[in-house]
């Protein structure tokens, strides 16, 4: 029998797993190999985070399967064993992703080309630079989801109550209005209407009518770098997130922008205070 709390804790780590399933398309019940060997991948390589969470969310999507189903965790126990080895490692804990400069960046958006493909990569690129946004937020988004406005693009997520302004790099190699703009107008070309704003395309041009999943925007990311001349191995989707923060600080953002998109509540303190006279 569980206790109260780790029923809790269950829960909580199935509703984690509902809402990445939800954002790569796939169901969390039955649950397949293939997509329970990706979450597992998600949360070691992505996440970071440590065996012993990772094998709790283990526990409680395996327990929460319906009756009779069976899932195969062979490539996942695999995946998890060799983590293990390297979390008792030295230095393993800290990030394995490197941020990618403002040149690397650059030199990304060189191999975007003004195709379809091309625009809505540079479109993601500069996007999740400029709002450092999770891949599942990114992946929600809406055509409505971003407003071109003067002095950049104003990105307001899917249920969200503020919005954040990308500014404008002014110099068309990085230009989030350029990349934005066009690819807004493939869609009108050829989807009109709303939609998921990223979208695959397939070889023959045709634009999907689903959302792309988070483990493609990761392809996106670790192409345009390695096209680039860059070590793909040391750069992943969250290199962009901690590039852009990097570089920029935290100037441009408010508290509210950073709560709102960094999913983050900011502390509220009592402070006493005797007053001198």
């Amino acid at each position: 029998m569980s206790t109260p709390n780790t029923e809790r804790t269950y829960a909580s780590r199935r509703r984690n797993f509902e809402k990445w399933c939800a954002a790569e398309g796939v169901e969390p019940r039955p649950c397949t190999r293939e997509t329970f060997t990706r979450y597992v991948t998600h949360l070691i390589e992505e996440r970071q985070l440590s065996p012993n969470t990772v094998e709790t969310s283990w526990y409680a999507i395996r327990t929460w399967q319906p009756d009779g189903h069976w899932v195969d965790t062979t490539d996942a126990r695999s995946l998890l064993d060799r983590w293990k080895t390297e979390w008792r490692a030295p230095n393993t804990r800290k990030s394995k992703a490197d941020p990618i400069t403002g040149e690397q960046l650059r030199a990304m958006l060189a191999t975007c080309a003004n195709d379809p493909v091309g625009l809505r990569d540079g479109c993601l690129l500069t996007l999740a630079w400029g709002t450092a946004n999770q891949r599942e937020e990114l992946a929600r988004c809406t055509v409505s989801s971003v407003r071109l406005v003067e002095g950049g693009v104003r990105v307001r997520m899917p249920d969200a109550q503020t919005s954040v302004l990308v500014r404008d790099s002014l110099d068309p190699a990085t230009s989030v209005v350029r990349f934005t703009a066009g690819w807004l107008e493939v869609l009108e070309t050829h989807a009109p209407g709303e939609g998921f704003l990223f979208r695959q395309i397939s070889r023959w041009g045709h634009l999907g009518t689903t959302g792309m999943s988070t483990d493609a925007f990761q392809r996106i990311v670790r192409g345009r770098a390695e096209a680039a001349g860059l070590d793909s191995a040391r750069i992943s989707f969250r290199s962009l997130r901690m590039g852009g923060v990097t570089t920029r600080g935290t100037a441009e953002f408010s508290e509210s922008d950073v709560e709102t998109f960094g999913q983050w509540r900011p502390p509220i303190f009592a402070v006493l205070r005797r007053d001198t006279p």
